[in-house]
């Protein structure tokens, strides 16, 4: 699986947490694409944790910024809540972790 959801989502309340596994490169698109799809008309809120990906390439940043922006069109909110080094490395070069919304761990 390319991402988990986590148990303690909450369909009540529309919220959705995902955990991304460690491959977000091309060769995981489309698997990544059709699990995120499996729960996006059931959640209006979704939380990322990118904190285990080992590797993200432009098609793992492209499916983060669909996401992002299908969503601000659908009225949904997402959110990343956590990211590991090789994603901060990348969205720093990129200049993007502007274009998302973050939670402040606890």
């Amino acid at each position: 699986m390319s991402f988990t959801k986590r148990e303690d989502s909450n369909q009540k309340k529309g919220v959705c947490i995902l955990d991304a596994s460690p491959d977000m490169t091309i060769y995981c698109a489309a698997n990544n694409l059709a699990e995120i799809k499996g729960y996006y008309s059931e959640f209006n809120h979704f939380e990322l944790n990118l904190s285990d990906v080992e590797e993200i390439d432009s098609s793992g940043i492209q499916l983060l910024l669909a996401l992002k922006h299908s969503a601000t069109k659908d009225g949904k909110q997402v959110f990343l809540n956590a990211i590991s080094n090789p994603v901060a490395e990348v969205m720093d070069v990129l200049n993007i972790r502007s274009h998302f919304d973050w939670i402040q761990p606890e």
